[in-house]
């Protein structure tokens, strides 16, 4: 039997369109797919037709099928859950702000050390001078570090933005895959639609996604007055704190990184 061709991945992160997608990878027919997972092909078949979810002994089954890295098994499993919920973003920003924590970013200027809390979608919640100063035109990219990303800013501003971007890509296709139904993060997918390199790097990178925290490799900012890139190592985590708030530190600057941004200050 001739198989259709793979469904391309070119929308919001969605459970059936990515089995799909896998057993084509995997260069299986539904029949062989349900047949390798132990239950009928004609479930399997519902299952997609009728856009239904399995219980958890099927999906596990299904997920055995295929050659899947954790990252990508998490991917599927978040998929398969429930899209979650997250409080507007101002909403966030209030909560912060009577948790007192523009002391710790000030405190933290001080030391050079960039400091950002940010909403799962990248939503620029609270950040240091120092950070801003690393992120240039951020409010023309609607407060949104994914949309900062693939602006004119960002490609002048980041070296290897190439590989950057892509790096970004997979973080947000993990982070659509949790928020998927989520209306501001439907909005956030499509306004990056609109930009000119974003689609073509979603749809070169299916099923690719990163959940790693901090950052395998560091981020290279070109700044005023230096010839050489500074490297910057970011450390995210949860803010026990405030729940739906991540928080991002940048590792303090070296000495040549501090006289740039003293300049900055004072020029």
């Amino acid at each position: 039997m001739k198989m259709r061709k793979a469904p391309a991945l070119d929308g919001m992160p969605d459970f059936h369109d990515s089995l799909e997608w896998l057993r084509h990878r995997h260069h299986l027919s539904r029949e062989s797919t349900a047949q390798q997972a132990g239950f009928s092909s004609s479930y399997l078949h519902r299952l997609i037709r009728n856009r239904t979810y399995p219980g958890p002994r099927v999906f596990t089954k299904l997920v055995d099928s295929f050659d899947l890295d954790s990252s990508q098994r998490r991917h599927l499993h978040d998929m398969w859950q429930p899209s979650l919920e997250l409080p507007p973003a101002e909403e966030l920003r209030q909560r912060l702000t009577g948790l007192g924590i523009q002391t710790h970013l000030d405190q933290l200027d001080t030391r050079y050390t960039l400091a950002v809390y940010l909403d799962p979608l990248r939503t620029v919640l609270h950040g240091n001078q120092t950070f801003h100063r690393m992120v240039p035109g951020l409010a023309e990219a609607d407060n949104n570090y994914f949309q900062w990303m693939f602006s004119p800013a960002a490609r002048d501003h980041i070296h290897d933005w190439d590989n950057e971007a892509r790096y970004t890509v997979t973080i947000l296709r993990a982070t659509l895959g949790r928020y998927r139904d989520l209306p501001r993060a439907r909005t956030l997918f499509q306004r990056l639609r609109t930009t000119p390199e974003f689609p073509s790097i979603w749809e070169s990178t299916p099923m690719q996604v990163t959940y790693d925290r901090p950052r395998p490799t560091p981020i290279h900012v070109r700044t005023p007055g230096t010839d050489k890139p500074l490297s910057l190592s970011l450390e995210i985590s949860d803010y026990g704190e405030c729940p739906d708030v991540l928080l991002a530190y940048g590792t303090p600057a070296l000495a040549a990184e501090n006289t740039t941004l003293e300049h900055d200050r004072t020029g």
